[in-house]
């Protein structure tokens, strides 16, 4: 889950105006739900960043599966892509079949590769083939998995070969003693 993520990678970091469960700071965080009713519970917060910049100021929530800011929200697993510019982000978020850019600003170049190292990452979990392939090889041992997975590499790899022999890159001898080399490791 997002959650295991934010939890790990998120820092404590005050001098930033970074916080995470459960350091997070009461009063702050109950004078922002007062004025943000988008946020049910101060029990729904796992992180927050809060800054002050010359131009703007404002605070950045992280809950389990969405990210708000001053001027809106998205859900963390539409997370598409990360841009870094100076203090500055944009996240691309994938809503509504499109690439919706969300501008976050942040208290420093420092907050900003924080941030965007964690965004990043939480692009990169796809939950939905997680719980597939948990769902696939639930009950397995960790032998059995070792074993299927060097199984499912050395197919990809008979397939890569063959593609090759397709292309002309490989004679037929070669692709022959290659996948049975290959079919021998099983």
């Amino acid at each position: 889950m997002y959650a295991e993520i934010i939890k790990e990678k998120f820092p404590q970091d005050e001098k930033n105006g970074l916080y995470r469960v459960p350091q997070l700071p009461a009063v702050k965080l109950g004078k922002l739900l007062i004025k943000d009713t988008r946020i049910s519970s101060p029990n729904d917060v796992l992180a927050m960043h809060e800054f002050s910049t010359m131009f703007s100021s404002g605070t950045l929530i992280l809950t389990k599966n969405r990210c708000f800011y001053p001027n809106g929200f998205f859900e963390l697993e539409d997370i598409k892509e990360v841009q870094i510019e100076g203090s500055k982000l944009t996240v691309f978020a994938n809503q509504q079949t499109q690439f919706i850019p969300h501008k976050l600003t942040v208290k420093n170049e420092q907050v900003a590769k924080t941030l965007h190292r964690i965004f990043e990452q939480i692009a990169h979990k796809d939950l939905k083939s997680e719980v597939l392939v948990n769902k696939t090889y639930d009950g397995y041992s960790n032998t059995e998995l070792d074993w299927l997975n060097l199984r499912d590499e050395i197919m990809k790899t008979i397939d890569m070969l063959y593609d090759r022999y397709n292309d002309g890159k490989l004679n037929l001898m070669e692709y022959e003693e290659k996948k049975e080399e290959l079919l021998g490791r099983l």
